[in-house]
């Protein structure tokens, strides 16, 4: 079921329909609670539209409502001149069968009222269409031949129409349809329940929707939006942590947008490998995941949804075990896991042809280790029937733990014996300032000028000892022979073995390794001489110039990556890097700012540097949530340790905490957004970002 809209006061027709953040909504949930209930606003101009759904599964009954309702913005009910007209808005309410069945539209005087149908799945079920008040409606039965063309499937079933008297539907044009529409023009004041029954099999008979009628299902949406609040208020504690109301209802939306942005995909990634450059399909399967930003990135991403989870988890360890199971039901006999899903026609309609392919010799962060500590922390012997769940989940997901781990050690070792080099950089581009490294997570931050096998990349290596840890305690919880991860773990977390491979004394701090040379630039190739009478010179790329060749040593770039010692916890309490690497970020002529640690220091040559002259830096010095919260973290945990540290810790982790919080919170208010990151306080890139940029409520709860 889905929904589109327009205004009929509009001077052209805009149909609203995916979220796009081009289209300067205002939207999010409210409130969700990740598996029955939850609360959507929508505003568009002068039109508030919310959405709430209700669901109700026990041994009786599987039904769900979704409630429809229009409004008039706060501004729009305010105006003072009482004879504008009412804005009113059309809705078009559709219905796509996507599994193997059959339904059809139920028709009342003509009008659609709801539909009936039978699927394997869901077997013989109902749905009911009910007004708050009744109007005028028309529809649409017809044949959807692709889900990318659901518009223009629906506006080819519009009958022709004067100007400003809207979009009326055709009616029926096939009798075995898999696209049934509503079409109605509403004003503020409407509101439209959908109500799903499925049918009793052993009679058919309905399971009766007496409680479902409008003054108990009232009740019914008040009561699910105390329950909301309440285990909010138990799970995250903020108000005792001295949050405002107004800071409390914002972590609440936050939340909600992060579990309401759950999903499930179905259909096959494109891969190729080692085997074959030429693009074959994956096998066709399903994926239960959150994404990072329902209006950008629609999808699932490997290294985000661990830290999605990281928050879901701690509301609902069961959906975050459903979600982890369905991701690593994607890991292929080698113990490899595609980086980023982009399943079926749907969603590769939304992704640039260079994204799509995705290569089974390219890694991401394995950030589920994360989730999997924090899994592992939260056990509570209050609560052992949990606690064998999570344990039995912990049985399954071990050896695919262990081939996933495996898999990195098979193909992204480095050529110093325990080093490592995340694959797929581009070795003869030459438009790129610095070759990205997108299997890293980081995108363009900047690595060696000259990608090559001799690179060493710190923070995979950090990414591997500390898996190598979460390893030792799973199996340790499961009575598997842990010595195998642990001993790894020690061996990787020797300073004197972290120094030797990543520790620069020239720079002061810990960074990665290769061939590389500061000297680089765009600059823009000159026309051909040669050109015909009248021919206007073609306008030439920018290309790289490397001004002085490059040498094998230490890559002069602070940041994030020299960050990864720290923010895993690898560190000594006592060790003097860790002292050096606490000055590094909370200096303001490096790393430190008011509104968080940025990601690449102001010094480094390609700080805020465009990496193509169309390609914007992005992990070259804004603020980005995932990491300041990986090293609010280890500043708790070296606040705790006893050492010449502790107090300089705790001290720059209150201040961090703070600044993030505050300057978040600060933005939303201003455009009603969380942002993918932050560059001098000011929100940039994708929005609304709910993904890991949600942490922001571990941030105000934990630390």
């Amino acid at each position: 079921m889905g929904m589109m809209w327009f205004s009929y006061n509009a001077h052209q027709l805009f149909l609203r329909h995916l979220c796009d953040q081009n289209d300067k909504l205002r939207y999010g949930w409210q409130q969700h609670d990740g598996r029955s209930f939850g609360y959507q606003e929508i505003i568009d101009d002068a039109v508030n539209i919310s959405t709430t759904f209700v669901k109700r599964h026990n041994d009786q009954t599987n039904d769900w409502i979704s409630r429809i309702a229009i409004g008039a913005t706060a501004s729009a009910s305010n105006s003072k001149k009482n004879d504008t007209p009412k804005p009113t808005t059309g809705l078009f309410l559709y219905f796509r069968l996507e599994d193997k069945g059959q339904f059809q539209p139920v028709l009342l005087g003509g009008e659609l009222v709801g539909v009936e149908g039978s699927t394997p799945s869901l077997g013989d079920f109902k749905i009911h269409i009910r007004q708050s008040d009744p109007v005028k409606t028309t529809f649409l039965s017809a044949v959807l031949p692709k889900v990318s063309l659901l518009r223009e499937t629906i506006l080819s079933g519009v009958l022709p129409q004067n100007p400003g008297a809207g979009l009326k539907l055709v009616g029926h044009t096939t009798q075995t349809p898999n696209l049934i529409v509503l079409e109605l023009a509403v004003q503020p004041g409407f509101s439209l329940d959908v109500v799903y029954e499925p049918m009793r099999q052993e009679t058919t008979r309905s399971n009766g929707l007496g409680s479902w009628k409008t003054p108990p299902l009232d009740t019914l949406i008040h009561a699910k939006k105390q329950a909301f609040r309440d285990k909010f208020q138990k799970v995250f504690q903020l108000i005792e942590r001295g949050y405002s109301d107004e800071q409390n209802e914002f972590a609440q939306r936050v939340f909600s947008n992060l579990i309401g942005g759950l999903g499930y995909f179905y259909g096959e990634s494109l891969v190729v490998s080692q085997w074959s450059s030429t693009p074959s399909k994956y096998w066709t399967t399903g994926l239960f995941t959150a994404v990072p930003s329902r209006s950008f990135f629609p999808r699932g991403f490997l290294w985000d949804e661990g830290f999605h989870q990281l928050l879901i988890s701690r509301w609902d360890v069961g959906l975050t075990r459903e979600v982890m199971t369905s991701w690593f039901n994607l890991m292929n006999a080698d113990g490899w896991i595609p980086r980023e899903q982009i399943l079926g026609d749907e969603a590769r309609s939304r992704v640039p042809d260079e994204f799509i392919i995705q290569n089974s010799e390219y890694a991401n962060p394995p950030s589920f280790f994360l989730t999997i500590e924090s899994m592992l922390d939260s056990l509570d012997p209050d609560r052992p029937d949990e606690v064998d769940k999570t344990l039995k989940f912990f049985e399954f997901a071990y050896p695919r733990l262990q081939a996933w781990y495996n898999w990195f050690n098979a193909t992204q070792t480095g050529s110093l014996t325990g080093s490592y080099h995340w694959r797929g950089r581009n070795i003869t581009t030459e438009r790129e300032l610095n070759p990205k490294t997108l299997t890293s997570g980081l995108d363009d931050y900047p690595r060696a000028s000259h990608p090559g096998p001799e690179e060493r990349h710190v923070d995979l290596y950090c990414w591997m000892a500390y898996g190598a840890g979460v390893l030792a305690r799973v199996a340790e919880e499961i009575g598997e022979n842990p010595l195998p991860y642990r001993t790894a773990e020690l061996y990787m977390k020797q300073q004197e073995r972290l120094d030797q491979l990543h520790w620069s004394d020239k720079h002061g701090f810990y960074a990665d390794f290769g061939r590389h040379t500061d000297a680089v630039r765009l600059e823009r190739q000159q026309a051909p001489r040669q050109l015909k009478p009248g021919q206007p010179a073609p306008q030439m790329p920018k290309v790289r110039v490397v001004d002085r060749d490059p040498k094998p040593g230490f890559v002069n770039a602070l940041g994030y990556v020299s960050l990864f010692p720290l923010m895993l916890r690898l560190l000594d309490p006592s060790a003097a890097t860790l002292g050096h690497t606490l000055d590094h970020l909370r200096s303001p002529n490096l790393l430190w700012t008011d509104y968080g640690v940025r990601s690449l220091a102001r010094n480094s040559a390609l700080f805020a540097a465009h990496n193509t002259e169309h390609d914007a830096p992005y992990w070259r010095g804004a603020v980005w949530i995932n990491m300041n919260f990986l090293i609010l973290k280890a500043l708790k945990f070296y606040g705790e340790q006893p050492g010449p540290f502790q107090e300089k810790s705790q001290r720059i982790g209150q201040e961090l905490r703070d600044n993030l919080v505050q300057n978040m919170y600060r933005q939303y208010q201003k455009t009603g957004y969380v942002w993918e990151q932050y560059v001098d306080g000011e929100g940039r890139g994708s929005h609304p970002f709910t993904g890991w940029s949600s942490l922001v409520v571990l941030i105000m709860s934990d630390f």
